[in-house]
């Protein structure tokens, strides 16, 4: 049983955690993760070193790191105790755990998603969201938290589809590393549309280590480069770069963790292997620049601040030759005026050369006393 509660705003913005899936990579999440915990330990002179979910009001995870993410926001684990379970966990195992994804959640307590992939419907890419919380679109999938971390992880070649749901309710998936398996971009829109007011002031990235370079072989074996394709589907980078880009006028908000060197020979169900992970992961964490790069962190994490981008671009003023469309004008008036609760977006739409820019530069020209926001321009 759940109850829908709007969620609570943040006072100092939102501070959100992104877990990549791995396999047995994972761990070098929670190492890192242990690492950050240790030095806000540290520097609030602390008995103890605090849990994740006491400085993140959002955590997302996908496959294996998504198991993760529910144990250490929705079970508010601590670091030792998640690495703990972790290290007992092998994939034919389940959670015992029978709890709900939803019940007994406090509207004030970390959110926690995973993601999974409906195995009949896959268009669009789109994952599906197990979400410990009901939001004002929908509310979250009825399942236990077994289930759930069932799903995320249910990577196809390894693992079967799994089946959650009763009758026609029934939903086959499959893990959301496909296509997924950095979750970074989806956790920062899940935070924008369930804290609409509050703007996202942390981001840490982290991932489980980099993998070994994606190549299409010589060899015309069909089970090579269906391998090369599966590899690319869940490669993290892209979404990586195309994030750190995103903030790249937001200096100190998105932070990358991610081991750099010696995951690359490991197999993700590797699972005997966690002692080479631990090894690679400390190694990783005595580089000065990953040091310094932590110490930013935490400092954010301890006293965040709304920053506003230096890369904010001004709109261009409309041609001088513009004529008009002022029933598409009126139209976006009529909407932007609209009290709707959330952000509003207006996509203008046509062939190239048709005059969409124009329509755009004459309506923030007219708009400007009121409107804020930002120009972006795609061929």
């Amino acid at each position: 049983m759940s109850t829908t509660v709007p969620a609570t705003a943040p006072n100092l913005g939102v501070r959100v955690l992104s877990l990549d899936g791995g396999g047995i990579g994972t761990l070098s999440e929670l190492l890192i993760l242990d690492r950050m915990m240790y030095r806000i330990q540290t520097e609030l002179r602390r008995d103890a070193k605090p849990s994740p979910c006491e400085y993140f009001e959002l955590i997302g995870g996908s496959g294996t790191g998504g198991i993760v993410a529910l144990m250490l926001g929705r079970l508010r684990m601590s670091i030792d105790e998640a690495i703990s379970a972790y290290e007992k966990l092998r994939p034919q195992s389940n959670s015992e755990s029978r709890k709900r994804t939803v019940e007994g959640s406090r509207p004030d307590a970390c959110k926690t998603f995973v993601c999974a992939m409906n195995a009949v419907n896959m268009n669009g890419g789109r994952p599906e969201l197990f979400r410990s919380y009901d939001t004002m679109d929908e509310p979250a999938i009825d399942c236990m938290l077994w289930e759930a971390a069932r799903a995320t992880s249910a990577t196809p070649g390894l693992f079967k589809a799994v089946e959650i749901g009763l009758g026609a309710m029934k939903q086959r998936y499959v893990g959301g590393g496909v296509g997924h398996n950095n979750p970074t971009s989806r956790v920062l829109a899940e935070a924008e549309d369930i804290y609409p007011s509050s703007p996202v002031v942390f981001v840490a990235s982290i991932g489980s280590g980099h993998s070994a370079t994606i190549h299409i072989p010589n060899s015309s074996n069909p089970r090579d480069i269906a391998k090369a394709m599966k590899d690319i589907t869940m490669d993290c980078e892209e979404t990586h770069e195309a994030n750190a880009t995103r903030f790249r006028g937001l200096p100190d908000t998105y932070f990358r963790f991610n081991v750099q060197q010696g995951m690359q020979g490991l197999a993700s169900h590797d699972w005997e292997k966690s002692n080479e992970v631990s090894a690679h992961t400390r190694n990783y964490l005595t580089a000065q620049d990953v040091k310094e790069k932590l110490s930013g962190a935490v400092k954010v994490i301890l006293n965040p601040v709304i920053r506003v981008s230096a890369y904010s671009k001004i709109c261009p003023a409309p041609s001088v030759r513009f004529t008009g469309r002022g029933g598409i004008l009126e139209k976006m008036t009529e909407y932007f005026n609209r009290d709707i609760g959330r952000r509003h977006i207006f996509l203008l739409h046509g062939l190239g050369g048709s005059g969409k820019s124009q329509v755009a530069f004459k309506f923030v020209e007219q708009s400007e006393s009121w409107l804020v926001g930002t120009w972006s321009h795609h061929n």
